[in-house]
């Protein structure tokens, strides 16, 4: 490397490692965001694993007493399986379903009459699995799943009865299954002729785009006023400003009104050309299903809470990256120190695209509420579930923590610290900057 070029690197390297902004924001920040988002998707998915492990499942047997051959061969099989099998006394199907939903029961197998007679005359029998949705998580999809594995069981059984050593099962000249399941989803206490994993994809990739939006849309927010403040800093452009006949507060006021009207421009953009991005793919597990058709669209309750909480989000956001840019010099050092916000924004969106937050561990979900952040995920679900109240108390807080938030920023931006903050770096970093 030749002399001067190594020079000029070396001078770089030292400003970066002397600024401890951009230390911050450029090496602790993905340090700590890797190994909490790990920590997060384990803690979620262990949370799914339990529920699985617990899920119980009704049975409704409709076959004759005395030809409960193939039932009872059925219910062997579930048990072996791991499922907890409660029997229903029902009288019907309608009746079987709201009994499954009193008894926060996951998945409602409904075997018809004269099952073990048609499939020992050879006929294909269909049976009814209703899987009960309430979050659309793939947890929900995991209930009809093992029964599909449960049915596989027992066709290959039943099929390596009839046909005995002629029995094979990739043989593509095998009779019709005995047992075709046919799977319904039940939402809000309605039947939907609809497949549950089909639904809860087609929720999912409709849904997947409101997170992620939010959470750019978000940072991108804080980004301006940062940028607005730092610049202002770094061209010594910020002292004729505060000498002016103004309010401080207006000053501030005027900043963060310049940047919302920017921001809601960009949040119109952004999820305008990624939803016309996503709805030109079939994401894996069927086909979409048209929600309005079933009744899943979302209303204006729904978009109005959305949008309240993303408003504050963005507003609260605003306030503290004014605050952390108060404590940089230039542009440089604001947008390296600005990735402090992204633990608190990008963690719980990414979170909650997997995961329900009412399936996670109690101290992860104190954790997902007490960040303000984590609610326009959260609204965003609650769009398909119609589950408000959560989402009315989150605005509240949000509205609370907005509140606190920019009277703190009204503060210092009113008074002389605006000029003088900076963070210092152990006492050699502070000796330096009082020199300066």
């Amino acid at each position: 490397m030749p002399h001067e070029l190594r020079n000029i690197v070396v001078k770089e390297l030292r400003e970066i490692v002397r600024d401890p902004r951009l230390l911050i924001g450029m090496i602790i920040v993905p340090v700590l965001m890797m190994p909490l988002m790990g920590v997060g998707i384990r803690s979620a998915m262990e949370a799914t694993e339990q529920q699985l492990s617990k899920m119980e499942t009704g049975l409704l047997n409709q076959d004759e007493v005395g030809s409960h051959d193939y039932s009872d061969t059925l219910y062997r099989l579930m048990v072996q399986n791991n499922l907890v099998v409660r029997n229903s006394t029902a009288p019907d199907t309608n009746s079987a379903v709201s009994w499954a939903l009193q008894n926060n029961l996951g998945t409602l197998v409904v075997l018809p009459p004269l099952f073990s007679e048609n499939i020992s005359s050879g006929k294909s029998v269909n049976v009814s699995v209703y899987q009960m949705l309430s979050h659309f998580g793939f947890d929900e999809i995991a209930g009809s799943g093992r029964m599909d594995s449960v049915f596989t069981l027992f066709n290959n059984r039943v099929l390596h009865d009839r046909l005995g050593n002629d029995y094979n099962s990739s043989n593509p000249y095998l009779p019709p299954v005995p047992a075709n399941v046919q799977s319904q989803s039940v939402v809000k206490g309605e039947v939907l002729n609809v497949s549950p994993s089909n639904l809860i994809n087609t929720v999912f990739t409709t849904g997947l785009l409101i997170p992620i939006a939010i959470s750019i849309v978000i940072i991108l927010a804080a980004q301006l006023a940062a940028t607005s403040v730092a610049m202002e800093k770094e061209q010594k452009t910020l002292e004729v400003l505060l000498t002016l006949p103004i309010k401080r507060i207006n000053i501030l006021l005027g900043k963060l009104s310049g940047v919302i009207v920017v921001s809601a421009l960009a949040t119109i953009a952004m999820l305008l050309s990624f939803g016309y991005y996503m709805s030109s793919f079939t994401f894996a597990g069927g086909a979409q299903v048209d929600l309005a058709a079933v009744g899943l669209t979302p209303d204006m309750t729904g978009y109005a809470l959305l949008a309240a909480s993303l408003f504050l989000s963005i507003i609260s956001a605003l306030a503290l990256a004014v605050l952390l840019a108060a404590y940089t010099k230039d542009v440089r050092s604001a947008q390296s120190l600005l990735g402090v916000l992204f633990l608190p924004i990008f963690i719980p969106a990414f979170l909650l695209m997997y995961a329900p937050i009412e399936i996670l561990p109690a101290g992860l979900q104190a954790v997902l509420y007490a960040i303000p952040f984590s609610y326009p995920s959260i609204a965003s679900k609650a769009l398909y579930t119609k589950d408000y109240a959560v989402v009315a108390l989150g605005v509240v807080y949000q509205l609370i923590f907005t509140a606190v938030v920019l009277i703190i920023a009204a503060r210092f931006f009113a008074s002389e610290k605006i000029m003088t903050a900076k963070l210092r770096w152990g006492r050699k970093r502070k000796a330096e900057t009082e020199m300066e």
